[in-house]
């Protein structure tokens, strides 16, 4: 069978080599291979049009102008002759058996219409990823299911299927307007809820791919502000995919423990979907969502009516569930931060002279700050002072603070404590300062590194550190008082003593002598 592989590319010229090559050195030969560039503003077109005059069947795209999404769909519709769709990215890497592999498995599986693999994620060097609290954290090492089950899995633990490992059916994939309108972060996520819907999907247990993680969240889907704000908004619009089943053996084949919500003389998919979108523990959105459903069926008078003489449930429970989950945010536990370094160039820490870089701070935090400082010949460094929020009191630890790979010395300026290693700030303005050696060389470049990690302090928290401080200060200050009585004391007796003739005798002391 034909594949058309899809390469994706956008100013990626320090991986775009490696990615095209472990296209090409697949030991499945039955594919046409087409690139297309987004109108990269680095040397990445050069790269592929060197390729193209060695590899003349290479068909290449480039856009004149960069169109940010809708590349795939375009060149499917437009270029793809395969029968089925194999996508890779410009700083992926595949193994050599990935095709030959997915081939194989596609068509010995009925009513299969896609098959992916697992994935290992690699850093921006290629070093396996191994931040085991980042995001893309074995995300791509799952398990096969069903497509009930996968569509269970979706609902409550979200996408775990990487694009890049896809081999899918060029009609599948076209299926249903191919990729949903108005979506950035979960287009191919929601493309997999509407192939399940229908087929079953597969995948090989072995990590064919290597995903690479960029630094800072660059990746389409890393955490920045943006992307979690949208993603949020996305993942409220793909439960419309759900609410789409209507039939009660499907919709229970995917939820089974929505059992209890159903009853023998009435079946109501909104209601059904409803309930399960707004069981304990569901994030906002999802909520949400439910709570349109269930208001809906509850403005429908003989639905209504028997909903609550079969399911005990009418509109007293729903004004009484709606008090207790704080969906809008009002107290909100993820917010936009931003954590910045200020350099000293002899005019004080100001403004103008420092790197600020942006996150979403939770509850906690780990992070490296990378920042590239440039000096003029007349200019000199004198000082480094580091924010890591603002606006938050935290507990901090800096792991590490390097300027061009020698490790600085660094102090939390206005930490009310340090312990258990953790520097504790309650006030709204975290600083800390650090130390720049005097014989620093003067360079036009300086690279500066810090690493470390941050925590929210709770109210709880905040009180407890502020007692404890006062009441050691107030134990110290209470010892220090009893030390000066206790000293005053000493001397008056001694004073006593020296007054005696017993004293005078045996320290041959004259009455009329000064003491």
């Amino acid at each position: 069978m034909k594949v058309t592989v899809i390469l994706t590319s956008y100013n990626h010229e320090k991986f775009i080599r490696e990615s095209i090559d472990s296209i090409l050195s697949q030991t499945y030969k039955n594919f046409e291979f087409i690139i297309v560039d987004d109108c990269s503003s680095d040397a990445s077109w050069d790269i592929i049009c060197n390729y193209k005059k060695e590899h003349p069947d290479i068909i290449t795209i480039r856009h004149t102008y960069n169109w940010g999404s809708g590349s795939i769909e375009d060149t499917v519709k437009k270029y793809a002759n395969g029968d089925y769709i194999a996508i890779h990215h410009c700083d992926d890497i595949w193994e050599k058996d990935k095709l030959q592999k997915q081939v194989e498995a596609i068509m010995k599986i009925p009513n299969c219409a896609a098959v992916f693999t697992n994935a290992i994620a690699i850093d921006e060097t290629g070093k396996e990823y191994l931040d085991k609290e980042g995001f893309y954290y074995n995300l791509f090492s799952v398990k096969n299911r069903s497509r009930h089950e996968w569509l269970n899995h979706f609902f409550y633990k979200g996408n775990c299927l990487c694009h890049p490992s896809i081999l899918i059916r060029k009609d599948v994939y076209m299926d249903d307007g191919f990729f949903r309108k108005g979506l950035r972060q979960i287009p191919d996520f929601v493309k997999w809820i509407q192939v399940c819907k229908k087929y079953e999907i597969y995948v090989l247990s072995e990590p064919l791919v290597k995903f690479r993680v960029h630094n800072a969240g660059k990746n389409t889907s890393g955490m920045r502000a943006d992307t979690q704000i949208r993603s949020t908004v996305e993942l409220f619009l793909m439960l419309n995919e759900y609410a789409d089943i209507k039939e009660r053996v499907e919709l229970l084949k995917i939820f089974p423990e929505a059992e209890k919500y159903c009853s023998e003389k009435i079946f109501s998919s909104e209601y059904v979907f409803g309930r399960i979108c707004t069981e304990e523990g569901m994030p906002s959105y999802t909520r949400l969502y439910g709570n349109q459903l269930l208001y809906k069926v509850l403005n429908e008078p003989e639905l209504a009516d028997l909903i609550k003489k079969q399911n005990h449930y009418d509109y007293k429970d729903y004004i009484k569930e709606n008090g207790k989950y704080d969906i809008f945010g009002v107290l909100p536990s993820a917010f936009e931060q931003k954590r910045t370094l200020y350099f000293d160039k002899g005019r004080g820490f100001c403004s103008t002279d420092c790197v600020v870089e942006k996150f979403v701070l939770k509850d906690k935090a780990i992070f490296e700050m990378n920042c590239q400082l440039s000096f003029e010949e007349d200019e000199k460094l004198f000082g480094l002072r580091f924010d890591p929020v603002e606006g938050v009191m935290i507990r901090a630890q800096l792991n590490k603070v390097t300027l061009n790979g020698v490790e600085l010395e660094h102090m939390g300026e206005n930490a009310l404590c340090h312990n258990n290693e953790m520097d504790i700030f309650v006030n709204l303005d975290p600083i800390y300062s650090i130390k720049v050696p005097e014989l620093i060389d003067n360079e036009c470049s300086m690279e500066i590194v810090i690493t470390g990690q941050i925590e929210r302090l709770t109210n709880e928290e905040i009180d407890k550190a502020v007692t404890t401080i006062v009441y050691e200060k107030r134990t110290a200050l209470e010892s220090l008082q009893i030390c000066e009585a206790e000293c005053e004391r000493m001397s008056s007796e001694l004073e006593a003593i020296k007054s005696t003739r017993l004293y005078r005798v045996a320290n041959k002391i004259h009455p009329k002598s000064s003491k």
